[in-house]
């Protein structure tokens, strides 16, 4: 963290490998047209921010869904959104914010409410989420096919819902308006930045919540797989037992053994995946109340800058 904060315009420290490609592309889009008559104490804080949006762009590029990849997705949503606080509160930025007339702070705001509420009603999802993967897995173990299928109903209305809010995350980057003309450099620089953090804010969210729900889904799919498929839960043992019993035929009874191995093989590999996910949705959880009261905070603090002249 220090490096980025030692960058200037005249010392430019150089960018990690994996994310060389992109450096370059979003330098030329935005860096290179900073002006030099911004003040210079802006500069740090701005080259970090394009760092946090660049880490984002190259972990979107190596998307593969998996626990770690969805924590991965929060924490840099979460760095991104410290970076832009520490600049919204920097004196050289408050001017603006406070200045009548000016339509940035009133953007802010809004932008920070659909993202908070987004989160918000993320949050209470994975905890929804959670209890009914809980519920399966609970069945899975007990090998109590009914409740299997009743928490599965419920998991597949709760990850519907998950989609519904990655597609509308993903809306806000495209309804966030573009930087309107600018009465200083600072503003215009703010305006800028605001548009870039919402629309890679936007575009991870909706990433990261459906790959919560894709997951999870593909979890639930294996336990029910695993349920339906010959010798799992749809046959008690009690009953295989009962017909191994009356068989007189000992090819018989050996396929019946072989069934029932299978279906606990199904069993055990669908425990072990639900245990995995249901980890990931308890980290998921964590890190979506991070974000939410990261997004709340700011927001406070918009609304107070703003509020003497309300």
């Amino acid at each position: 963290m220090a490096s980025r904060f030692a960058r200037s315009i005249s010392m430019p420290v150089p960018k990690a490998a994996v994310s060389q490609c992109l450096s370059v592309r979003f330098r030329n889009s935005s860096a290179q047209n900073r002006s030099i008559s911004l003040p210079a104490r802006l500069h740090p804080l701005l080259a970090q921010i394009e760092d946090e949006i660049l880490e984002i762009r190259s972990w979107q590029s190596a998307a593969a869904v998996s626990p770690e990849w969805i924590a991965g997705g929060l924490s840099r949503i979460d760095n991104l959104h410290s970076s832009f606080s520490d600049l919204l509160q920097h004196p050289q930025s408050l001017d603006p914010l406070r200045r009548r007339g000016v339509p940035l702070a009133d953007r802010l705001l809004d932008d920070f409410l659909r993202f908070a509420d987004a989160y918000g009603a993320f949050r209470s999802a994975v905890i929804s989420l959670q209890h009914h993967h809980s519920a399966a897995h609970s069945a899975v173990r007990r090998r109590d096919t009914v409740a299997l299928a009743s928490a599965a109903r419920a998991q597949k209305k709760t990850e519907k819902e998950i989609l519904k809010l990655a597609a509308y995350a993903r809306s806000i980057g495209r309804s966030s308006p573009l930087p309107m003309p600018a009465s200083d450099v600072v503003e215009a620089e703010l305006a800028g930045i605001a548009k870039e953090v919402a629309v890679a804010t936007a575009s991870a969210s909706a990433e990261v919540f459906s790959g919560i729900a894709v997951m999870a889904a593909a979890a639930s799919a294996s336990a029910a797989a695993g349920s339906s498929s010959p010798g799992g839960m749809r046959l008690p043992a009690c009953v295989v037992g009962t017909l191994v019993w009356r068989s007189a035929s000992f090819k018989n009874r050996m396929e019946s053994e072989r069934r029932e191995e299978e279906g606990e093989r199904w069993r055990e590999a669908a425990l072990r995946r639900m245990e995995a996910v249901e980890k990931s949705i308890a980290s998921v959880e964590i890190w979506s109340h991070r974000v939410f009261r990261r997004l709340l905070n700011t927001r406070v603090f918009l609304l107070n800058v703003r509020t003497p002249f309300s």
